[in-house]
């Protein structure tokens, strides 16, 4: 498995596991629904600035996210 698959794979379970859609989460964030679909896709890389608001949403450990984000690099 890819790393960007690593990273979608954990975004996409930890924002299920909330019950949450990826509508909700990109209100959360104050960005659209397509931006937060990109990030969740792999397609946008994610800054620190918004791993830790995912972070913070989904309950991820923000250095999980960095770690996948920076392997995709």
């Amino acid at each position: 498995m890819t790393v960007v698959m690593e990273l979608k794979k954990v975004l996409q379970e930890a924002r299920r596991k909330k019950g949450l859609t990826q509508k909700q989460v990109a209100d959360l964030l104050h960005v659209t629904v397509r931006s937060y679909q990109r990030y969740e896709s792999g397609k946008r890389r994610l800054t620190l600035d918004m791993a830790v608001k995912l972070s913070d949403i989904l309950g991820v450990d923000v250095r999980d996210l960095a770690q996948r984000q920076s392997r995709s690099a």
